[in-house]
């Protein structure tokens, strides 16, 4: 189990360069990645998207990655172009008949005159350093992501065996609760049967009560519950792949059967267990939100 939250940075320094990045994310329902890079490594963005996707798979996540280029640059003269701002300066001193001399330091500042040789940096030995540099910084992220995982697991491990708990409790009263509810009918049919009632009234009164008990009884909702909290004991533990969704999923079930059972049993015996269950359903919930 992964959190979808996390931090990671990563450096690098050598003569030439000095690379900084740092990945962090939050909770979110698909991946939304988002790279904040200097122009001139921006041909690599699709490269650090395209690894992202192989190692986080829901959260809003953020890279920001800061470049200084220490090469010292390769200044070159262009000939041309100084000799093409010369020759303008000098036909506009004659236009304008000007004595002073015509400044160097103007004409080198001009466009073009002077220029700098820049590596190129889009060549696979770069890329790889990136990369490299990258998964350094992904990797501290993900050990964050697993450390708060691992705490997500205790809780809901923690959490299962309360809700085991409490549904084994209500399950033990339930027949108390049964059997009350029978015997109120049967006293209540008892008291009815001393009328006079016709044939079809007499069936229909046994019909109605027969339903009123089926619809009473909440084993089969017992029952769904705890093959969801064996599923969801499963999925938990399960690793490597994307759970979040499939967790919610389950606990949505389980909070429609506690409901169901809440509105069936209606009993003092066993109203702390499901507000207990629903409790915890409600606080997995929360925490399920950050699971990746």
């Amino acid at each position: 189990m992964k959190s979808m939250t996390g931090y990671g940075k990563a450096r690098y320094s050598n003569d030439d360069f000095e690379i900084d990045i740092e990945v962090k994310s939050v909770n979110g329902r698909f991946l939304d990645s988002r790279i904040k890079l200097p122009r001139e490594l921006s041909f690599f963005e699709i490269d650090l998207k395209t690894f992202l996707k192989s190692r986080i798979k829901r959260g809003r996540v953020e890279i920001n990655i800061n470049f200084q280029n220490k090469i010292i640059p390769e200044l070159y003269l262009d000939e041309g172009n100084l000799k093409a701002y010369w020759n303008i300066y000098s036909r506009a001193k004659k236009v304008l008949k000007a004595k002073s001399e015509i400044p160097l330091e103007q004409i080198l500042s001009e466009y073009n005159v002077i220029n700098i040789k820049t590596k190129n940096l889009e060549n696979e030995k770069f890329k790889n350093l990136i990369l490299n540099i990258f998964e350094e910084a992904l990797s501290e992220h993900q050990k964050m992501a697993k450390h708060e995982g691992k705490s997500m697991l205790n809780f809901f491990n923690s959490s299962i065996q309360k809700m085991s708990s409490s549904l084994s409790k209500i399950e033990k009263e339930f027949p108390k609760y049964k059997k009350e509810i029978s015997e109120k009918l049967n006293n209540t049919l008892t008291t009815l049967l001393k009328q006079k009632l016709e044939d079809d009234d007499y069936k229909r009164v046994l019909l109605e009560s027969a339903i009123y008990v089926e619809k009473a009884d909440v084993t089969e909702e017992i029952v769904r519950i705890k093959h969801h909290l064996d599923k969801l004991e499963e999925k938990i533990n399960q690793k490597n792949i994307e759970i979040g969704k499939s967790i919610n999923f389950i606990l949505q079930e389980m909070q429609r059967e506690i409901n169901t059972i809440g509105s069936k049993f209606n009993s003092t015996s066993v109203f702390d267990e499901i507000i207990s269950i629903k409790e915890e359903i409600e606080k997995c919930r929360e925490i399920v939100q950050n699971v990746e």
